[in-house]
């Protein structure tokens, strides 16, 4: 795919899975919602979960975005990532935009950022170091 054509299929909401490394070396993997901005993926996590404790030891990061049947694209990253802990505006208008990007209107957006403000999370950033995109269609 194209970088144009690359950016269009990111900008379309779709689910990413995440892959993290173990402690024993091993992948482990996750759906995720995302934000692409500005040649970077934006994803919210808990500061508790499994992903976000295996990139505090191992920042490096794989990230798919699939088409799904019958759109038979996909794009890979492979990257690293830094962690924003730390609460801002920036960080919440970024957490904002990947709400409104996973629900149909802005009141079921702001239900679920009302419902979920109370959980510990982490914003992390990765930066992509390789990129790999297909189109079988």
């Amino acid at each position: 795919m194209t970088t144009a054509e690359i950016e269009e299929f990111l900008a379309q909401t779709r689910h990413a899975v995440m892959s993290t490394i173990r402690a024993n070396g091993s992948p482990q993997i996750s759906p995720v919602w995302y934000l692409y901005r500005d040649g970077k993926f934006y994803v919210g996590v808990y500061s508790n979960s499994a992903k976000r404790l295996n990139l505090n030891r191992d920042n490096r990061v794989s990230l798919c975005v699939d088409g799904t049947h019958p759109d038979a694209r996909y794009v890979a990253v492979y990257g690293t990532v830094e962690i924003v802990g730390e609460q801002s505006a920036w960080r919440n208008e970024i957490e904002k935009a990947i709400a409104y990007r996973y629900h149909d209107t802005s009141e079921e957006a702001e239900d679920y950022r009302r419902d979920t403000s109370g959980l510990d999370s982490t914003l992390i950033i990765i930066t992509p170091q390789k990129v790999l995109s297909q189109n079988y269609n």
